[in-house]
């Protein structure tokens, strides 16, 4: 449950552990599913992140930098991006 985590998403817990295979497969799921925002942010301080954060933040602050520009492109472009990434993971939309 997000209430357990302090509010965090999927996205936001592998843009922690550096897991960028998962965060691609949540960008590309999202172009088709309803995810929760990127931009979401955390209710608490959490495993040393400052309460207020969201994905990108939690990625910069573990010196993620590859998920860091991976989420700053898609948010300046959502569904061309997520359409690249379904692809480069050979994954396909509804």
């Amino acid at each position: 449950m997000l209430s357990e985590n302090h509010n965090w998403s999927p996205l936001m817990r592998a843009a922690f552990h550096g897991y960028t295979e998962i965060v691609k497969r949540i960008l590309c799921v999202s172009e088709w599913r309803r995810i929760p925002d990127m931009m979401q942010k955390s209710t608490k301080d959490y495993l040393g992140i400052k309460a207020g954060s969201n994905a990108i933040d939690i990625a910069k602050q573990r010196n993620q930098m590859e998920i860091v520009e991976m989420l700053q492109e898609y948010s300046s472009n959502q569904g061309e991006i997520a359409k690249k990434l379904c692809k480069e993971l050979n994954i396909k939309g509804k």
